[in-house]
């Protein structure tokens, strides 16, 4: 019987690799690599995926300066006026308030390059108090730069407040500053006539400041906005409270304060809306006596703001 020639030597290499085939795709199919080939999809999964922070606004982006507008208003009897004013759009998220303390210091909030604008606070009498200013507030305030208490305790607790937020939230409330408000807010102006409020009632303590008004008088307006932002308005002269209802009211706002009123009302925007003898007499309705003022409050943006601002480069030595 004649046998067939064997050639070992490719018989072997064929069996190899077929064995070391075989050997990878098993460990390939084991459980415990499988497990390995997915552990780093399994690890990203529940580690959060971290969101880089909002960067603010630019300065000019702060607050929205809309000067000599024009709304038309309805009356009960049927007629219509068109009511003359001018706004300042505040972002609450991005900016803060401070007391501009001092008699008669509103030539200098015309060229205070740090601020944004300044406006009218809450009612005041002339008595010792604050130091030098020699007046009594109506309601607390609690400011980036201090907190004055209210020299009158019965009135801040008669009155209504605005407020911001540490998280940086406009809100409309009622009262005193209390501790829990201390706490939760960064900004309270207590003293406040609350003229509407849609976002909540007002207390029985509750008295206001003004009764019912037939004084056609120059007002601020603190207004909650439906987008969150502060609209302070300076409306002009020879506006009722009825007319002022139903400005309001056709703003939109789902609040609106008052402030102190008539010749007390400023609302000044560096480099845009100074303030000048003239402005005074037209605000007291041209009378040449213009009411003095203890304070005003200055709005500018806030620290947050400010650190989160990009570093400016230090120059190298011999550049400028």
């Amino acid at each position: 019987m004649q046998s067939c020639p064997v050639r070992p030597l490719p018989l072997l290499a064929i069996c190899l690799a077929s064995g070391l085939l075989g050997i990878g795709v098993a460990l390939w199919m084991h459980p415990n690599n499988q497990s390995e080939r997915s552990l780093p999809q399994s690890i990203s999964g529940m580690v959060p995926q971290i969101e880089p922070p909002i960067p603010p606004p630019s300065r000019d982006q702060l607050t929205r300066f809309l000067p000599n507008q024009t709304l038309d208003v309805h009356r009960s009897d049927g007629a219509s006026i068109s009511i003359g004013y001018t706004s300042v759009i505040v972002d609450p998220r991005w900016t803060t308030i401070e007391f501009f303390g001092g008699w008669n210091r509103e030539m200098e909030a015309n060229i205070d390059e740090e601020a944004l604008l300044f406006t009218s606070g809450p009612t005041f009498a002339r008595a010792s108090g604050n130091g030098d200013l020699a007046m009594r507030l109506h309601g607390d305030l609690m400011l980036a730069n201090g907190l004055w208490p209210s020299g009158n305790r019965a009135a801040a607790a008669e009155r209504a407040w605005v407020g911001i937020s540490r998280s940086g939230e406009l809100e409309f409330g009622y009262g005193p500053l209390t501790p829990e408000l201390e706490q939760r807010l960064r900004v309270f102006i207590g003293g406040l006539h609350a003229f509407t409020n849609t976002t909540q009632d007002a207390p029985r303590s509750y008295a206001g400041v003004y009764g019912e008004m037939r004084l056609a008088d120059v007002r601020i307006v603190y207004g909650l906005r439906p987008d969150g932002q502060l609209e302070l308005v300076e409306t002009a002269d020879g506006v009722l409270f009825s007319d002022l209802q139903s400005f309001v009211s056709s703003k939109g706002f789902l609040a609106s304060y008052l402030p102190d009123h008539a010749s007390k009302s400023r609302l000044i925007v560096p480099g845009k809306r100074p303030w000048s003898h003239e402005h005074a007499v037209w605000v007291s309705g041209g009378k040449p006596s213009i009411t003095q003022m203890p304070f005003l409050l200055k709005i500018r943006p806030s620290q947050d703001w400010y650190d989160r601002q990009p570093a400016v480069a230090e120059p190298e030595p011999g550049t400028s």
